[in-house]
């Protein structure tokens, strides 16, 4: 983190010169040459150090040329989300006002595609730092700069392909919005749906192939495994977008994130669990210590205690303010599964007090200490190997016993929702569907998360089967519960059933 400070306080004072020196240059202009496509290329791929090199030395060479100031912008932006340090945010936003400045001062628009494009893209950069440090309005201030942006840059130069990037993802953001702000986003007049800007990325992905855009891809699969992680039910589409990973995920760090959270997120641990081999040979890139909680999160789903030692290096390495309370939480468990109360009293304790509640992990963490409820060994066991794709293993944990000799009423409705969930993977669907009904009907006034996602998970049954009506009505079922764990990320995969369906519904040519 020491380091990372030391180069923005470096930049900083960097910056001034380029400006300085830009300032007195030539009109400046956009030229995306072989130099910068790999300097991006290496600045996407985490070496920025390189990428960075490469950045300079086209300032020395065409001191004019403002694609070196998005890129730079990429290098802050990207430092200052891996390592969520607050100090590196606050120069960031100085650093990224300043680019912006510039750009808006030296260049009119219609003078290049990129020019909106590089204002949107920085402006857009912003946003994502601001919401995650809470600065919640000041984030979808920026989105809403960025989304006009993108729409004038589309009006002065619809053919350049680039826009669709920041418009699919500008588009998807807005269909995230929770249900009950989304009357604000229709009132600032941005609009959008999950469904509708994944496409446009996958369409966009598609058209990169051979162009002079080329470089760009590795961005385009990183938004899209974002999006398939918080929203997609249709473990095709992660086929197609595993497939279309694999062949980056030994050069790009964010990438190899990517491919084990989507295989991680449909229970195929043995298919991340290697790619986790590659991490020692990461030397050059900027340390991503999410990979070495991944890896301990994939250890723990197949009952190797040893992901004890993956957990405690995020914990010693990282910096930042999420997954400190999840990754506490998986030590208390694992030293509950060697039969070790006290330790996992001494870690579940530690979820009231380190790290923040921002990511669901985190705030199911922290209630699991706040209620002082242990976790039931057995279901825990089965938890952990259904979630890694074990399934049978799963079901051999809790075949047999009957749901009442389990004596909390919380262990009960798990007990039947993770029978419907090992049914469902196992294709007994009749099963499945008998048994989250069940789920739902129980556990419908309780704050646990098992009937809202039977609720999910049943429309995302029949939405597969086309049975849209029913498939509705249990979207609409699940966003109805409120106040209980996981609510936003069931919400917002609720809110995209719903989207896909009516989208599928829509009268052709209707938009």
């Amino acid at each position: 983190m020491l380091k990372s400070l030391f180069y923005f306080r470096c930049v900083r004072y960097r910056l001034l010169i380029i400006l300085c020196f830009i300032s007195f240059s030539s009109q400046g202009y956009y030229d995306l040459n072989p130099r910068l496509r790999t300097a991006y290329t290496k600045i996407i791929g985490l070496r920025l150090a390189e990428g960075r090199d490469l950045l300079q030395k086209e300032r020395m060479s065409n001191p004019g040329n403002h694609l070196t100031v998005l890129y730079e912008n990429y290098v802050d932006f990207l430092i200052a989300f891996i390592t969520e340090d607050a100090e590196l945010f606050k120069q960031f936003k100085s650093n990224s006002t300043e680019r912006i400045k510039l750009l808006s001062k030296e260049e009119k628009e219609g003078s290049s595609p990129f020019h909106l494009y590089a204002l949107a893209e920085m402006t857009l950069q912003e946003a994502m730092l601001k919401i995650k440090f809470h600065e919640y309005l000041a984030g979808a201030t920026e989105i809403r700069k960025a989304y006009k942006m993108i729409q004038r840059n589309q009006l002065i130069f619809p053919s350049f392909i680039l826009n669709n990037k920041l418009d699919g993802f500008v588009h998807t953001m807005v269909g995230a919005v929770p249900q009950e702000y989304r009357w604000l986003i229709e009132l600032v007049g941005m609009e959008g749906t999950v469904s509708g800007g994944t496409q446009e990325l996958k369409d966009l992905y598609a058209m990169l192939d051979g162009s002079e855009f080329e470089c760009y891809r590795e961005e385009v699969l990183f938004y899209l495994g974002i999006i398939h992680n918080a929203f997609a039910q249709d473990e095709i589409e992660a086929d197609e977008l595993l497939d279309l990973m694999m062949p980056f995920t030994k050069s790009n760090p964010l990438l190899r994130y990517s491919y084990t959270n989507i295989a991680m997120k449909w229970g195929r641990n043995e298919e991340a669990l290697p790619l986790f081999e590659i991490m020692p040979s990461d030397k050059g890139t900027f340390p991503f210590y999410y990979l070495n909680y991944k890896r301990g999160l994939a250890r723990l789903r197949k009952l190797d205690l040893g992901a004890e030692e993956d957990f405690k290096f995020f914990l010693k390495n990282f910096a930042g303010i999420n997954h400190r309370k999840s990754v506490s939480q998986k030590l208390a468990w694992i030293e509950l599964l060697r039969g070790n109360k006290l330790k996992y009293d001494y870690y579940i304790k530690l979820c009231l007090s380190k790290g923040e509640m921002n990511v669901d992990e985190d705030k199911d963490a922290y209630q699991e200490a706040v209620s002082g409820e242990v976790p039931n060994i057995i279901l825990l066991r089965a938890r952990l190997l259904f979630d890694g794709g074990y399934y049978r293993q799963s079901w051999a944990e809790i075949a047999g016993k009957p749901v009442d000799s389990f004596p909390r009423f919380k262990d009960q409705l798990e007990v039947t929702y993770r029978l419907g969930r090992i049914m469902e993977k196992l294709g007994i669907m009749d099963k499945a569907i008998q048994y989250y009904t069940q789920t739902y009907k129980n556990g419908i006034s309780q704050s646990y998360y098992f009937s809202a996602n039977s609720a999910l998970l049943l429309g995302a049954i029949y939405e597969e089967r086309e049975n849209f009506n029913l498939a509705l009505d249990y979207y609409k079922k699940c966003l109805s519960l409120r106040g209980h764990e996981y609510q936003n990320s069931i919400d917002q995969k609720a809110q995209a059933g719903i989207d896909r369906i009516n989208e599928r519904l829509k009268p052709p040519g209707k938009k």
